[in-house]
């Protein structure tokens, strides 16, 4: 889940009554009541497409049990701001944002933005994560879960 922006941590920039799916959401103003455009809608259209109990809204955010998935992908396909990806079981370290702002217009947003300062990408000696549009990415590939990415951060989205 590429978003850690919880209820507490993001701006809301107005109160939001209507449906509650996230598809059906994205058409309005500012892609539904939180700040950041980039983040969890937390309406639940990936809880809603899971048929293992593997995710449930938690404060705002999606959370995926990674012990109940099963990695069918449906819960990728519901999420229309491609939040939720497919990461091998061993990966340890996970990017917890999809904003493509710059860091200020992150911080404006919300508190546990990337702010896309690099300092991740100095750490990684085996060239595991990059940058792609301002945000962290990491390759699973390249990726030995040393850790030092997510030690570095100094806004702490990377797990």
């Amino acid at each position: 889940m590429k978003c850690k922006g919880t209820c507490d941590k993001t701006r809301v920039q107005y109160e939001y009554y209507g449906i509650e799916d996230c598809g059906k959401a994205m058409v309005v103003p500012g892609a539904g009541p939180k700040a950041c455009a980039y983040g969890c809608m937390g309406f639940g259209s990936c809880v809603k497409a899971c048929q293992f109990d593997a995710i449930h809204v938690v404060n705002g955010v999606a959370v995926v049990d990674k012990e109940k998935c099963v990695a069918c992908g449906k819960c990728v396909a519901a999420c229309p701001n491609h939040l939720i990806d497919l990461v091998p079981y061993s990966a340890q370290h996970l990017v917890q944002c999809n904003s493509h702002d710059k860091g200020k217009d992150v911080k404006a947003k919300c508190d546990v933005g990337c702010i896309g300062c690099t300092l991740c990408t100095k750490q990684c000696e085996d060239g595991a994560i990059s940058m792609d549009n301002n945000v962290a990415v990491i390759d699973y590939e390249k990726c030995t879960n040393c850790g030092k990415c997510a030690a570095k951060c100094p806004v702490k989205i990377i797990l």
